[in-house]
């Protein structure tokens, strides 16, 4: 698992500390309107691909019981020290298993745009629909393609005294999928020592995710666009609600 997620210990520390400065106080408005209506406090939260657990510190805040997995080391290490109530597993999310159901489970910031063909986001959902509890919620987002074709213009850099980070993003419409091209310089003692490495992430339509969602069990699929809920930070992201 170290292997396949290196490239996400690569920047967990400018993800923690630069991508995740304001975008989970966007999702947590988002949360009231999408999810927190159909929970009581002291429900049990799954927060899939959870990262450094930013929207876990929201949800143990808000009264709920959260339980986080990732396949990055370096991203929970981080996530145990943002989310100190919240217990955290380092788990592939095409085959985890744990020894609790869940009344919600949530994948956000396009985490599921991460898995790059149908094959595996169908045992993502799978898994998903098994640790859900009777009647459970399914929330995550998704990239739109208009954000898809705009996704250069996210481009980040982040310059510190002994750190240097840089991404750059670039859709590729013929495969569908996003290249985010990183960079990182690192001084050490006299020296600043480059680091290269490449995140992917690919679009998916409504329609193949909604079928996905059907084979993997789930029958009362709900999408929301971004723009409808008024949320300005959110208007590019597509929001699926999922019952068990």
């Amino acid at each position: 698992m170290g292997n396949i997620y290196k490239e996400y210990d690569f920047f967990a520390y400018f993800y923690n500390k630069y991508w995740m400065a304001s975008s989970p106080k966007y999702f947590r408005e988002a949360l009231e309107l999408l999810l927190y209506k159909y929970l009581k406090k002291g429900d049990n939260i799954l927060d899939l691909c959870c990262g450094t657990g930013h929207m876990a510190y929201y949800f143990e805040s808000d009264g709920y019981n959260v339980c986080g997995i990732d396949g990055s080391k370096a991203m929970l290490d981080y996530a145990k020290n943002n989310a100190k109530k919240s217990k955290f597993f380092q788990m592939d999310a095409r085959d985890f298993v744990l020894d609790s159901n869940f009344k919600a489970v949530t994948c956000l910031f396009d985490s599921i745009n991460h898995i790059l063909c149908e094959e595996d986001l169908l045992k993502v959902f799978k898994n998903v629909y098994n640790h859900l509890e009777d009647d459970g919620i399914f929330l995550f987002d998704v990239n739109s393609y208009e954000s898809c074709q705009e996704v250069s213009l996210g481009d980040i850099t982040a310059v510190e005294e002994e750190n240097i980070f840089i991404s750059k993003g670039i859709f590729d419409e013929k495969e569908n999928m996003i290249s985010y091209n990183l960079t990182t310089f690192i001084k050490e003692e006299d020296k600043w020592i480059r680091q290269d490495s490449c995140i992917y992430e690919k679009y998916y339509n409504e329609k193949i995710i909604t079928s996905l969602l059907k084979k993997a069990g789930f029958s009362s699929i709900n999408i929301i666009y971004g723009m409808d809920i008024e949320i300005e930070a959110l208007e590019d992201r597509i929001f699926f609600t999922v019952w068990k």
